[in-house]
């Protein structure tokens, strides 16, 4: 019963920190519309800021959990489109997130830290199958993130965004880096 008033909370938070704003948005908004008792907000989150750093951490694990879908089986390509299109749609639903990642150095940390692993994990993969073209696995790596943050810098200016504008640009980037022979049977080399 706690878990799934606590979950209602989160819910309800983030719908309004996402129509009205952080600043725009009180607790006592927060409870009248989750319909709970404002001392349950603070007796669950501590505060304001203990509401929104539990619903930043709670959106990060939905995210990897996302990210946890792309396993061995998926081709690094796949897995790299699908990385970059989970990170386009993470910040476009949320867009507090633009506020309180910029303040809150830890939650940012955490989620590149995630983010790092796992497309790590991708380009280890790619090693493994042959299919890195002939680039330093750091350099791509490096590259690979800083294009992550290129995407989202884009998305907090650009309010009409969206993860089909960017499609054919991540199907050049991910093709780019990767042969495409042992993926479509061909022997034809890179794309």
């Amino acid at each position: 019963m706690a878990q799934r008033k606590q979950l209602q909370i989160l819910k309800t938070a983030e719908i309004l920190f996402n129509k009205f704003g952080i600043k725009k948005t009180a607790v006592d908004d927060i409870a009248r519309n989750a319909r709970v008792a404002k001392a349950t907000i603070y007796n669950y989150f501590g505060n304001k800021d203990g509401l929104l750093k539990a619903l930043v951490v709670n959106k990060i694990q939905q995210f990897e959990s996302k990210l946890l879908d792309l396993n061995e089986s998926t081709n690094p390509i796949e897995a790299i489109k699908l990385l970059i299109q989970e990170h386009i749609k993470f910040f476009m639903d949320n867009p507090f997130f633009n506020d309180i990642l910029t303040r809150e150095n830890e939650l940012n940390d955490v989620l590149n830290k995630k983010e790092e692993h796992f497309l790590r994990k991708i380009i280890h993969q790619a090693q493994n199958k042959g299919l890195l073209t002939d680039t330093d696995s750091n350099q791509l790596l490096t590259t690979l993130l800083l294009l992550l943050k290129g995407i989202e810098s884009r998305i907090k200016v650009t309010v009409a965004a969206s993860i089909d504008s960017f499609d054919d640009n991540i199907d050049f980037i991910s093709k780019a880096f990767f042969k495409t022979k042992s993926l479509n049977g061909g022997n034809n080399g890179t794309a």
